[in-house]
């Protein structure tokens, strides 16, 4: 009987002994796995983080101002010096709002501009190919839209739609709001320019000069 006890006692020794080893395993397996669920929570939040920090270089980057335009100043830097013979003529970008030089084929100097609105039909640059007409001055001002400009030259319609500088008072004092525009669509259907831009051309660009507008 007593023998029978033992091996009872010894039995329920190695059952319990197998149960906590089993315990013990599991436990360590389960540990040993906790690391990899952290690294990737690590992961998923450094992920986010560069989200974040990429979303928020946009968001700085789309609310960047456009840079403004010295309008006293040349906007392509020193002037090119014209020689007989060349076949200048003036090409003007609504897309890029820019005029650029052309000797033939080659861009030789760009201007940064002003065109229309577009809005209506009343502030639209119109599109397709014109010619520097006989019309142009050092000073206007219209009583109608209450500004006026210097260094005109026409290029339709006989003194409607012109090159010249950025709108000014009647005391000929630039109207920054709009001078802060260059580069952008501003003018009720004429093209803008620096006061030098404007200037150049009203000394440098003659009669009949082709003047492509797109």
């Amino acid at each position: 009987m007593m023998k029978w006890r033992k091996y009872v006692c010894l039995l329920l020794a190695l059952s319990i002994l197998a149960v906590i080893t089993a315990g013990c395993s599991e436990s360590a397996s389960g540990s040993a796995s906790a690391p990899k669920a952290h690294d990737k929570t690590d992961q998923h939040h450094e992920k986010d983080t560069t989200a974040k920090q990429k979303t928020g270089n946009s968001n700085h980057q789309k609310s960047e101002k456009p840079k403004t335009i010295d309008w006293n100043a040349p906007s392509g830097g020193p002037y090119p010096k014209l020689k007989k013979g060349q076949d200048i003529w003036l090409d003007v970008s609504k897309k890029d709002q820019k005029v650029y030089v052309k000797d033939g084929d080659k861009t030789i100097y760009t201007m940064i501009a002003s065109t229309g609105l577009d809005k209506n039909p009343d502030t639209t640059t119109p599109t397709g190919t014109f010619h520097i007409q006989a019309e142009r001055g050092e000073w206007f001002y219209s009583p109608k839209y209450k500004e006026g400009a210097k260094y005109w030259v026409s290029w339709k319609n006989h003194g409607e739609f012109l090159f010249h500088s950025v709108p000014m008072d009647k005391n000929q004092h630039v109207i920054t709001a709009d001078a802060k525009k260059l580069g952008q669509k501003d003018s009720h259907g004429c093209i803008h320019l620096t006061v030098p831009d404007a200037k150049w051309i009203y000394d440098n660009i003659p009669y009949n000069t082709k003047v492509v507008i797109r």
